[in-house]
């Protein structure tokens, strides 16, 4: 039997996965881990208060805000890479 925490979690996953399918018919090569990612950076922040707020927050989640997220982490990674890390993209 599953306790509260994993039920609700269930849900949460469902509709994860539900945002995804939705939103690939913008940006088909989302996937489920982007949208995650979001989410868990925006409840790390302001975590939801209940199920019904944390459905209310993927519910709403758009492709911008996931491409403005990975953008952001993009930038976040390049930053702490050195120059000779990106030499493949200079050579031929």
């Amino acid at each position: 039997m599953c306790n509260a925490g994993e039920f609700d979690e269930k849900y949460v996953h469902l509709a994860i996965a539900l945002k995804v399918n939705e939103l690939k018919r913008e940006l088909s090569s989302l996937t489920y881990e982007h949208v995650e990612s979001v989410l868990q950076d925006k409840w790390k922040h302001k975590k939801p208060s209940s199920i019904a707020q944390a459905l209310a927050d993927i519910n709403e989640l758009t492709v911008g805000e996931v491409v403005a997220f990975l953008s952001m982490q993009a930038i976040i990674l390049g930053s702490k890479m050195k120059l000779k890390d990106f030499d493949d993209m200079f050579t031929h």
